[in-house]
């Protein structure tokens, strides 16, 4: 089915050549990495409140950051982006475990992204955020025990080819996020926040989807992971779900949804009534709540259904569970 490492490996042989294939539950994965590649760093912060999204992009030319912010209560989205060429970019994402820190700088933005001995300092000042005067977060994501899953796989049998993930979704968020007048205070105790660090070399763009949930539920936190892996699937895939920090892996899901629109909802079935989940997209005066930033859109909605595992007693029921949904290119 799919190989699950438990020792420590290298990513690449010295051919440069992906060596292993597969996924595992703890930092196990070596990025021996020498020469170009891509990289895409993803930030999710939500509370009972509102949710942030934060993308960092370093793909072939172009570099960009892209925000989006939505209000869970009252409704209503805003979002805004920067895209500029790679070739001024002074330093690239660090790519060595949780090790590194990133700046950028330019006339109407700053964002520092620092390492601390116990989680991540997320900083920004945006001015003229979505057409708004300003826009500015201060968060600390402090890093909690818990499984993560690093996933690597060749692209189509093409060995030099490759996609590397790594999805920790093990942080607990305090600070805030200003928004023209709106303010979310983000507290330990009820914010969570996800880190999503992708790294790849591939032949040609792909298009590729993600459902995410990140919420309580019966106490305990649950975090939701699909996707449409753009590796190749017979060495495993990103889809799986996590119960307070420990990882469940899935296997093939089947999705289906209404054909060039993003603003309908989408379903998603696996194996024999062991996953039946519905996302429907959240509407203000009749319209989704999306967000829409260049290559990338991100729809914000609900989750109903269950995963039904033969691990727990009982179905977990995802009614009204908070989800979105990440449509891209790269």
């Amino acid at each position: 089915m799919q190989n699950e490492f438990t020792e420590a490996c290298r990513v690449f042989e010295d051919n440069g050549k992906v060596q292993n294939a597969g996924w595992a539950k703890k930092l196990l994965l070596d990025y021996n990495i020498d020469g170009r590649h891509s990289q895409r760093d993803t930030y999710f912060v939500t509370s009972d409140e509102c949710s942030m999204y934060l993308s960092i992009e370093n793909l072939g030319a172009d570099f960009g950051i892209k925000i989006a912010i939505a209000d869970l209560k009252r409704g209503g989205i805003i979002c805004d982006s920067v895209i500029q060429k790679r070739r001024v970019m002074k330093k690239p994402l660090p790519d060595n475990a949780d090790n590194g820190e990133f700046e950028f700088e330019r006339k109407n933005m700053r964002l520092k992204i620092a390492e601390l001995p116990n989680g991540k300092s997320l900083k920004c000042e945006f001015a003229g955020f979505g057409g708004m005067s300003s826009m500015s977060f201060d968060i600390f994501l402090l890093k909690n025990n818990g499984d993560i899953l690093d996933q690597l796989a060749p692209f189509e049998r093409n060995r030099k080819f490759y996609f590397l993930k790594r999805f920790m979704p093990c942080f607990s968020a305090q600070g805030f996020i200003k928004a023209g007048n709106m303010v979310y205070k983000l507290s330990a105790d009820s914010a969570r926040g996800c880190f999503d660090r992708i790294r790849f070399k591939k032949p040609r763009l792909h298009s590729y989807q993600r459902l995410c949930s990140d919420c309580i539920i019966g106490g305990k936190r649950f975090t939701l992971n699909l996707a449409s892996r753009v590796g190749d699937n017979r060495y495993g895939s990103e889809n799986c779900f996590f119960v307070d920090g420990k990882l469940e892996k899935l296997s093939q899901i089947t999705v289906k949804g209404t054909p060039n629109r993003i603003d309908r909802p989408m379903f998603f079935r696996g194996g024999v009534r062991a996953l039946d989940i519905s996302f429907k997209p959240f509407t203000v005066s009749g319209k989704a709540m999306i967000a829409e930033m260049g290559k990338t859109s991100v729809v914000f909605g609900r989750l109903y259904g269950f995963i039904n595992r033969i691990d727990y007693d009982k179905p977990l029921v995802l009614d009204n569970a908070v989800a979105h949904m990440i449509y891209t290119e790269f």
